[in-house]
């Protein structure tokens, strides 16, 4: 008897949760290392990048809210 992987019932819906919480993740630790180099080093650059990473996970946070309201009604 063949046992079933221990992933087999996750989900597109739930995938594509997890992938937004990590790149959600992703951009504020990006944009708080660029913080960090921006206090240490300086440049314009570094104060943009940042701004964009963290404009980025708020929209992807708006996104992943809008995701789960429009499949509340589908299972996993």
């Amino acid at each position: 008897m063949v046992a079933a992987p221990p992933f087999d019932d996750v989900g597109l819906k739930n995938i594509h949760l997890l992938f937004i919480s990590m790149a959600v993740a992703l951009c504020l630790g990006f944009g708080s290392w660029c913080v960090w180099r921006f206090r240490e080093a300086g440049g314009a650059g570094m104060l943009a990048a940042a701004a964009v990473s963290f404009a980025s996970a708020v929209g992807l946070t708006f996104y992943g809210n809008w995701f789960v309201k429009k499949m509340k009604g589908i299972s996993s």
